[in-house]
């Protein structure tokens, strides 16, 4: 523990020390309120009056040839680097100023050089900095390196900078796998994250037949290039630098960023801790949107199967003293079978209109729903659209048909039409194409008549955007890049679906809850979700998962997350290898939901009819009804927390220890095992099957009190307490017990006694 807090006060003393060193030297250029750019022989600095934002040993600039190699369909891409003709050197030839719109002072400070010894050529720079005018508080750079004369075409450029050996990196998007991302190389692509990602065998079975189903450790629908640090750095791409990014943490003295592009934006601070990192992160991202009042009244229950057994799922729900909010219907354009091991699956057709056999009295069904028993409908939209030419029971409208006539998907210019996108048999479908305005005005007529105006729903599940084609043959409307278009589809999806909302002045009902998501996605979405895990207990993509990524995404500015109580992906083989959804997890899934999430909501899974549900019988309801009532009971304190930190400061409600704790060694090393919601709350979930008991790391020097024991304990130690069914470990925070806590408190009084049978 000494070391650990020791370490970053040496480097701080290091930095300071070296910061005075460098405020005497000649060579100082003033970039405005009290930062300036410093430079010695072999180092370039930044610093404010007190220490250093940012420092590079030369050579911190590169270029490299060579075209990555990036194979796979179906979303599932995988990613080979290649690297050509590095550049071994970089000399500085001026250091000025220039006038600069965009900074506080109208200036700022240029860097102008040549890359030397890139195989048989050397390349010239730019490097521009400044702070800007309207976040005053960081500094700003912008990258230009011009392609050399030999007729090698160059890629990408890297910029190198130091970084703590002690320093722990967080953020970058969905992350899974990893509680500090210090020590890995992690690319920046939005993608499927693959079934398994490296828990085996499942992650082999998938890969098995040549393609990258599987995945690995950095797959992810979510990839976003910012981070924060346990140095209370900050580091984040601008909006428009969507080319293909490596985030390289693997030297322990260094980062690179390895960019797919020779032009490149973005900025850096330092903050005074990882709270006011966040903020300054989310001052230039965006914050999440308020979550709709009703969403605090109970449980979404994913349901598919048609009007008569929603009807009595949300009865038997009623009956059973289960506070239900709202229905989600993915089902409600209909489904269709595909071939599959042991049994078939049923899949969705992606044409956004009711269908005619299961919901045929939609717009009324969705409204007694909310008249009789006060429950809301959400629905289900993707950014495909299905070819239902071969739909037996018929459809009024073949939206593919029409986008493909008039150019409104994604194109092939191979074959001058729709590029198809295939989820398996009897499913071909084409991505719509978000840069083509017209492709924007007619879907936008879609989805107010077929959608938002045609039932009362309350929103809908906002699925996709991470498929867009990076081939050289495809083509959209206003771009001739589709790689590096790529990242930017998921902040337009989400942009066009928020505006659309806005536009109906729904914007206090409707919830939208997005897997994928880009560089200042967040300002659009008002709920993330945190994609389809397995449904077992799994680090890399199962139960386990969920926690890490919930907090990665939390520190790149998600702050309103859930996930699919239950999972998603259920997996079954020829060879006898199978995974599929136990009553056990499910409620153990459902107890973590209840203490980490902002909604509450559940899914069936891909295969519904294998794996158990909340509703399969009276035990499996029972339980999700309680967990559903503990959400409830955190209502108050929930929303209190969304108003006041995750709105205001873009703080997440989910929070690693180690942003309370910086200098906890022990803390740093949390993955999944616990977290705190809000400031008042200490969890520790249930993530394994049959335990009964915890061991759980209390940080730092405050007490904790054991909710259902009432027991007391100083932080800084383990401790064991029992987590039977329905009791997760929680613990409040020291004195912080607020107020909006005392309905929470009432049920743990209340259901303290409650003993629960898993069948």
């Amino acid at each position: 523990m000494k070391t650990a807090i020791l370490l970053p006060l040496l480097h701080a003393l290091s930095l300071l020390s070296e910061a005075a060193a460098y405020s005497n030297h000649d060579e100082t250029w003033a970039l405005g309120n009290g930062y300036s750019l410093q430079r010695s022989a072999e180092k370039i600095l930044i610093a404010d009056q007190k220490d250093v934002i940012w420092s590079a040993a030369l050579p911190f600039l590169s270029a490299s040839a060579g075209q990555d190699q990036i194979s796979g369909t179906s979303g599932a891409f995988n990613i080979t680097k290649v690297d050509e003709a590095i550049c071994q050197e970089q000399d500085i030839s001026s250091i000025s100023k220039t006038q600069w719109d965009e900074a506080v002072n109208g200036a700022a400070v240029q860097l102008a050089g040549s890359l030397l010894d890139c195989g048989d050529e050397d390349m010239t720079y730019i490097a521009t900095f400044w702070v800007p005018e309207d976040l005053s508080d960081r500094i700003a750079f912008d990258i230009k390196v011009s392609s050399g004369s030999s007729g090698r075409t160059y890629q990408r450029v890297y910029l190198t900078f130091d970084s703590n050996a002690d320093e722990d990196i967080y953020g970058l998007g969905a992350q899974a796998s990893f509680a500090s991302l210090k020590g890995q190389d992690v690319p920046v692509f939005t993608r499927e994250q693959g079934v398994g990602r490296g828990d085996m065998p499942v992650t082999q079975y998938e890969n098995a037949n040549g393609t990258f189903a599987g995945g690995n450790r950095f797959t992810t629908y979510t990839s976003i290039p910012s981070y924060v640090s346990t140095d209370s750095n900050g580091f984040y791409l601008s909006l428009d630098s969507t080319a293909l990014t490596f985030l390289d943490f693997t030297k322990s003295d260094t980062t690179t960023v390895r960019y797919g592009a020779l032009n490149f934006r973005g900025a850096l601070f330092r903050a005074s801790n990882m709270f006011e990192a966040v903020e300054r992160l989310t001052a230039y991202t965006g914050r999440m949107p308020a979550l709709p009042s009703w969403v605090d009244e109970g449980a979404v229950l994913g349901v598919q199967g048609g009007q008569r057994k929603v009807s009595n799922i949300v009865q038997e729900g009623l009956d059973l003293e289960c506070p239900i909010a709202a229905v989600w219907l993915q089902d409600w354009s209909g489904t269709h079978a595909q071939e599959g091991p042991y049994i078939n699956v049923s899949r969705l057709w992606w044409n956004w209109e009711n269908d005619e056999v299961l919901y045929p009295e939609w717009p009324a069904f969705v409204q007694g729903l909310r008249s009789q028993h006060g429950v809301r409908t959400l629905s289900y939209i993707n950014t495909f659209l299905a070819n239902v030419s071969t739909k037996p029971d018929g459809f009024r409208r073949n939206l593919y048909a029409e986008a493909d006539r008039l150019h409104y998907t994604v194109q092939n210019t191979t074959t001058n039409s729709t590029a198809i996108i295939s989820s398996g048999p009897g499913l071909d479908a084409g991505i719509i194409d978000l840069t083509n305005p017209g492709l924007r005005s007619w879907f936008g007529e879609v989805m107010r008549s077929q959608v938002w105006n045609f039932a009362n729903i309350s929103g809908f599940m906002s699925d996709f955007g991470e498929y867009t084609p990076v081939t050289p043959d495809t083509s959209l409307y206003n771009t001739s890049d589709a790689l590096f278009f790529h990242n930017s589809y998921p902040y337009l999806w989400a942009q066009y679906q928020r505006q659309l909302v806005e536009s109906l002045d729904l914007q206090d009902e409707a919830l939208l809850f997005h897997r994928s998501a880009s560089m200042n996605s967040n300002r659009y979405m008002n709920l993330f979700w945190v994609g389809d895990q397995n449904v077992d207990w799994g680090l890399n993509d199962g139960i386990k998962s969920v926690v890490t990524i919930m907090t990665h995404m939390g520190l790149s500015g998600y702050s309103q997350q859930h996930s699919d109580i239950g999972g998603y992906t259920t997996v079954l083989t020829y060879s006898g290898f199978n995974i599929t959804r136990s009553p056990e997890l499910l409620g153990r899934w459902g107890e973590l939901a209840a203490v980490s999430s902002a909604v509450f909501r559940s899914h069936e899974g891909n295969i519904p009819e294998v794996n158990a549900q909340f509703y399969s019988n009276a035990g499996t309801y029972g339980y999700y009804a309680y967990n559903a009532r503990m959400f409830v009971s955190l209502a108050p304190y929930r929303r209190k927390i969304l108003e006041t930190e995750c709105a205001t400061r873009g703080w997440p409600l989910l929070r690693p220890p180690v942003m309370y704790h910086t200098d906890d060694a022990e803390a740093r090393k949390i993955n999944y095992q616990s977290f705190y919601l809000g400031p008042s709350l200490y969890v520790a979930p249930v993530l394994d099957p049959h335990t009964f008991e915890l061991e759980v790391y209390l940080p730092g020097r405050c007490e904790f009190t054991h909710v259902w024991t009432g027991m007391r304990y100083h932080g800084g130690q383990r401790v064991r307490v029992g987590t039977p069914y329905g009791k997760p470990a929680v613990f409040l925070v020291g004195g912080n017990e607020m107020p909006e806590l005392e309905s929470f408190l009432q049920f743990v009084k209340r259901e303290n006694g409650t003993s629960i049978d898993v069948a």
